[in-house]
């Protein structure tokens, strides 16, 4: 750490890679070393830059080291071994070029397997397979060459790695603080969130406060999610500090619930211009709460950025930071409470001022504010556990040295990519997620299982009438007209044994998981691939195709295709052109050098570091890191190997143009193998990913429901568990949907995709999420008997018109069909709802004066929730229309059929949605 410590992050970083490369070329030009990694020693540097590169701190470069270098010292023992095998028959012969070919195929499918399905293991995958390819392609079946070509690999891949090391370990920090950087970001945002809806809050809004907290709502769903990316990653990786990165934990779950309050009940609402414009009583006291909830926002993100930002040997002290955690703790209770106190004594006047016999229990202008208010008493709730966390967090930051924290080495830890890769490509895996259309449902098997007793049985009884197999015939007394049957009725009666249906079940289960996993198709297609590319290398000497590859060095041609090769074809496509654009770069730039520089050693350092300098912008701080990186990579073996073999006999231009095509033509060759065989488009996997959302949103209301039907009284913890775990899976799925819309963009397609609409569904879902999520926190508050059991029927009316309106989308996503033209209206549901539940309040205040509590308060934002959910659901079946059309049967009427029969069919007061528009 000899650098100064003002020195920003990224800058660190962008001086280190630039070291990096000046000390990897100066040890290529320098011909005593370079000697080592022979002809192809500046495979030092494409090294460097595909798998060691300098990384954002000093534990993660450490991570990439080990895990690489194991990977290239697998792939260097196994070639070692295969070329090796390859000289035990006569040189030159068929067994002999075979030998290393399956090797290489064998290699570059475990690899592809390992990359997609092991995420951390990604680079090293793509280590083995550059070794492989290089040494299973020169010399096969040359025993002179088997030691001295693994040990120039060996001298390459350490010097690349102990450069890179060297070189972070002068610079870089030990630990990263993106993730600590990343919360108190989220949490500025949700104090600036917060600060637009407490202005004004119950007057109108405008419609820049409109468009503001939109922006907002968006930016804060994005960055929940990658918190919690971001917190994985920071799980599995090397620390140095004094608190874990586990207390974090916690904090991150409460980001994401105050997130969610602000989404369902703190949106302003335009106000009707004939509503009076009258201010609660309890608004004094709900704008102190949202500024000391403001405050402890304020507290938290300084207090977490001391204990995680400094790690020194020298404590620092929190003192200040703890104190104001501390008084934000207590402000906020006593806020909290007079916020609680005003709410309740201001039913009784608000219920007063309404006239009972046509008008509502509380006026229907305070419904709103009403909302606001709960929702604002629900992030209190969530803060004042916002404050113990991060009180838990001094007091270990207090009680703990500073201390080592190495990784969990666990499967888990395997399957979490590393932010290498993810700041390489910009990508995300997307789980592999069975096609469900090929999977038969439970109640499928169950009948299929039923029909096979029912089989069984009637058999029995037929065999059992027949006179030949009614009784044990011995040797000759078998009669060979009988013995067909025996045997099929013996055969049939194995086949359907429950011992031999568990294993063909679970024989059928392993079958269509191995047919249809992703992680095998990408292991396929990248032996296939590699296959294709490298069947010239293992032809004959004297053939052309041979000595084709050998000229033309195709090596590099393999190593584009595998590099380009992704999980997806939009992935591919969009690493594929940022790539080939590279290689352009790089090539140009490659020619100037040698045009300018020759074989003068200190012009070529010079000169490969500094084209360094803009690439290490491009892949630090740009959008298209690839591009930098396969332009850094594309110069040395045009420049470098020029000056290691002056005697190759081709010049530079011609070696510009033959590493630029080898490397266009692998990226060609990826392209067109992920987008015809097994291709992933990612608007097929969007469109599963999202009929999957809407069934798991399908599942959580009616568990809402039935927790809510079942349990008059209370909400209990099995359904509250079961309940949080289909939210957690809706926004893994959301998460999905979204990184899925990123690829989409990159795909090469005729017909243009409406992108617009997409995402306007995926954001309709999360509000969804969202305002269920709303509704079960206000639902342990309400008066359950006067507003649940009361009106049974009404609710029971209501949900099914939300789950038939969530079913309708659901398989309007699946099928691709258009939707149908009428379906039960959620809207008028939810008026007869609130009209029942109206008359059901007004009794019970009749019957028991005292009934009014903050319940009722609870009791209207629900309704208020309820009306913004029937909005969304609405608006989704609208975007569905705009998708995928309308089955319609009914576009107009005759005059004479509504004159005397009032409104026409499809008219809400019929209790019908129609997604033509209302008719």
């Amino acid at each position: 750490m000899l650098c100064e410590s003002h020195v920003p992050h990224i800058t660190r970083r962008a001086l280190a890679r630039v070291l990096s490369t000046f000390l990897c070329v100066l040890l290529v030009t320098i011909h005593p070393f370079s000697k080592l990694g022979g002809a192809s020693a500046f495979l030092v540097l494409s090294l460097k830059e595909l798998i060691f590169s300098v990384q954002e701190d000093l534990a993660q470069q450490i991570e990439i080291t080990v895990l690489n270098l194991t990977g290239a010292l697998a792939g260097i023992g196994v070639s070692t071994f295969a070329k090796y095998l390859a000289t035990l028959p006569q040189e030159g012969s068929a067994v002999s070029r075979l030998i290393p070919a399956v090797f290489l195929v064998t290699i570059s499918f475990f690899a592809g397997w390992a990359k997609s399905r092991l995420p951390r293991l990604h680079l090293s995958a793509r280590i083995s397979c550059f070794v492989s390819i290089w040494l299973l392609t020169e010399n096969i079946g040359v025993r002179s060459a088997v030691l001295s070509d693994s040990g120039g690999f060996l001298w390459i891949t350490l010097t690349a790695a102990v450069v890179c090391l060297f070189s972070s370990m002068l610079i870089l920090r030990w630990s990263s603080t993106h993730l600590i950087e990343e919360v108190a970001s989220t949490l500025k945002v949700l104090h600036r969130c917060l600060c637009i809806c407490m202005d004004h809050p119950f007057t109108r809004p405008s419609f820049q406060q409109i468009a503001d907290l939109k922006d907002l709502h968006v930016e804060l769903v994005h960055r929940s999610v990658s918190l919690n990316e971001m917190y994985y990653q920071a799980a599995f990786e090397l620390r140095i500090g004094r608190v874990g990165v586990k207390f974090l934990k916690p904090l991150l779950g409460i980001i994401e619930h105050l997130r969610r309050e602000l989404s369902w009940g703190m949106t302003p609402r335009p106000i009707e211009e004939n509503r009076p414009r009258t201010s609660p009583p309890f608004e004094a006291s709900a704008m102190e709460l949202g500024k000391t909830i403001q405050s402890s926002f304020k507290a938290v993100e300084d207090l977490v950025i001391g204990v995680y930002a400094h790690a020194s040997l020298r404590r620092k002290s929190l003192r200040a930071e703890r104190d104001a955690v501390t008084a934000a703790a207590i402000n906020l209770n006593v806020a909290w409470y007079t916020v609680q106190s005003e709410l309740r004594d201001s039913i009784r006047p608000a219920s007063e001022e309404s006239d009972f016999p046509s008008g509502s229990v509380i006026p229907s202008h305070l419904h709103h504010q009403y909302l606001f208010a709960t929702s604002l008493l629900q992030m209190a709730y969530d803060t004042s556990h916002l404050l113990q966390v991060a009180q838990k967090i001094a007091a270990h930051h207090e009680a703990s040295p500073l201390r080592f924290w190495p990784p969990r080495l666990t499967s888990q830890w395997l399957g979490v990519a590393p932010r290498t890769f993810i700041m390489d490509e910009h990508g995300t895996h997307v789980a592999d997620v069975i096609e469900e259309e090929t999977t038969l449902s439970a109640e499928e098997v169950r009948q299929g299982m039923a029909s096979v007793d029912q089989q069984d049985e009637k058999i029995c009884q037929e065999v059992s009438y027949l006179p030949t197999l009614r009784t044990i015939h011995i040797g000759p007394q078998l009669s060979l007209r009988s013995l067909p049957r025996c045997l099929l009725w013996t055969l049939r009666r194995f086949w359907n044994h429950p011992v031999t249906l568990r294993l063909r079940l679970g024989a059928s289960k392993i079958i269509r998981n191995t047919q249809h996993s992703s992680h095998l198709r990408h292991a396929l297609k990248n032996a296939i691939g590699v296959a294709m590319l490298s069947f010239p290398a293992f032809l004959p000497s004297n053939s052309a195709g041979f000595q084709w590859f050998a000229w033309i060095h195709g090596q590099w041609m393999i190593i584009s295709y595998v590099w380009v090769l992704e999980t997806s074809t939009g992935a591919t496509w969009r690493v594929g052109y940022l790539r080939l654009s590279g290689t352009i770069l790089g090539a140009i730039y490659a020619y100037i050098t040698w045009v300018i520089c020759g074989r003068n050693p200190i012009g070529l350092v010079i000169m490969v570091t500094a084209f360094d300098i803009p690439m290490t912008w491009l892949i630090t701080k740009s959008s298209i890191p690839s591009l930098g990186v396969v332009a850094s990579v594309t110069l040395p073996p045009v420049v470098l190997s020029q000056y290691l073999i002056p005697d190759s006999g081709n010049s530079t231009q011609d070696l510009a143009w033959m590493r630029a095509s080898m490397i266009a033509l692998g990226i060609v060759t990826a392209l067109t193998m992920n987008s015809l065989v097994f291709p992933r488009h990612s608007r097929v996997l969007f469109l599963n990913h999202t009929s999957r959302t809407l069934s798991f949103l399908s599942q959580l209301y009616l568990l809402l429901g039935r927790g809510m039907f079942q349990n008059i009284y209370a909400f209990t913890p099995h359904d509250k568990q079961k309940t949080l775990k289909l939210e957690l899976q809706i926004r893994n799925a959301l998460h999905r949907s979204s990184s899925l819309l990123t690829t989409m963009n990159d795909e090469l397609s005729l017909v243009p995709k409406p992108m617009r609409h997409y995402r306007a569904v995926v954001l309709k879902i999360q509000k969804i999420l969202d305002l269920m999520t709303g509704l079960r926190k206000i639902r342990e508050h309400i008066p359950r008997k006067e507003t649940v059991a009361s009106v049974l029927k009404e609710r029971r009316e209501f949900v099914s018109c939300i789950c038939l309106s969530l079913f309708a989308s659901e398989h309007v996503f699946r099928a691709r069909q258009p939707l149908p033209q009428f379906l039960p209206s959620a809207r008028q549901a939810l008026e007869t709802l609130t009209s029942q539940i109206e008359a059901s309040t007004r009794r019970a205040i009749e019957e028991d004066v005292s009934f009014k509590g903050i319940s009722l308060a609870y009791s209207v934002a629900e309704r208020e929730v309820m009306g913004d959910m029937v909005d969304t659901i609405e608006e989704l079946l609208e975007l569905c229309r705009q998708l995928f059309g309308t089955s319609a049967w009914l576009t107009h009427t005759w005059p004479e059929m509504n004159v005397e029969e009032g409104p026409g069919p499809g008219t809400p007061g019929e209790g019908w949605f129609s997604t033509l528009g209302r008719v």
